[in-house]
């Protein structure tokens, strides 16, 4: 199912609504859960200045690798699906035939929803 939303394969609603606007919000709010986690254990350090500084692999808080490594990676995740579904929907776009202004439209709200969620992570 996600090659057919990334070929455009998929009716433009599909991909707009069910990966775009659900998938996007579902994945978010996940890395914002873990992202709350993780800063609670931060204390108000970055990622980075906690490992550059504060870490001690000899006594090691294995939670708070834990949540780390859980981050990055949905992280890395997130950044990827976000890719995907611009790539989709674009394709998905092209092939629509109905409206010309729908089709432009959905590739301008979802660049924007892709840009403002990639913002807000960083």
């Amino acid at each position: 199912m996600f090659k057919k939303m990334l070929d455009g394969e998929l009716t433009l609603k599909d991909t707009f609504w069910k990966f775009g606007i659900v998938g996007i919000f579902f994945l978010h709010l996940l890395l914002r859960i873990f992202g709350s986690m993780l800063a609670q254990k931060l204390n108000g350090v970055t990622i980075l200045n906690y490992y550059r500084t504060y870490f001690n692999p000899l006594k090691m808080d294995t939670g708070m690798v834990l949540l780390t490594v859980i981050y990055l990676v949905l992280l890395g995740i997130f950044i990827f699906y976000c890719i995907s579904v611009m790539i989709g929907t674009w394709r998905s776009s092209a092939q629509y035939e109905r409206s010309l202004w729908l089709r432009h439209i959905s590739r301008l709200v979802m660049a924007a929803i892709v840009f403002f969620s990639l913002t807000s992570v960083f």
